[in-house]
């Protein structure tokens, strides 16, 4: 997870077909045109099936983050607890918000 924002993806990280997701799911996450690349560095990998099958997690993904940014959803308390004992890493790239006060 520490290098899913690198732009571009470092080398040796990723798989390629790992790094064909990665650049796919970053792309529909924003909203950004899926171009013919994109599409292509996929279709090379994997299946229209499988290729239908991704678009629909990263879809549903993207779905369950933002009802959770809208209502600022707890953490459950096991989470929090395995973050605060340090197992988390570091590794998420992605801060989690502040949570709003009063």
């Amino acid at each position: 997870m520490t290098h899913l924002l690198d732009d571009p993806l470092p080398a040796g990280i990723y798989s390629p077909e790992e790094a064909a997701i990665v650049r796919y799911a970053r792309k529909a996450t924003t909203m950004a045109p899926i171009d013919n690349e994109t599409y292509g560095d996929l279709s090379r990998h994997f299946s229209d099936q499988q290729i239908i099958d991704l678009c629909l997690t990263v879809g549903l993904s993207n779905m369950v983050n933002r009802f959770h940014a809208t209502f600022l959803t707890d953490v459950d308390a096991d989470t929090l607890a395995e973050v605060d004992d340090g197992n988390a890493n570091g590794v998420c790239p992605i801060p989690i918000p502040p949570l709003p006060k009063g």
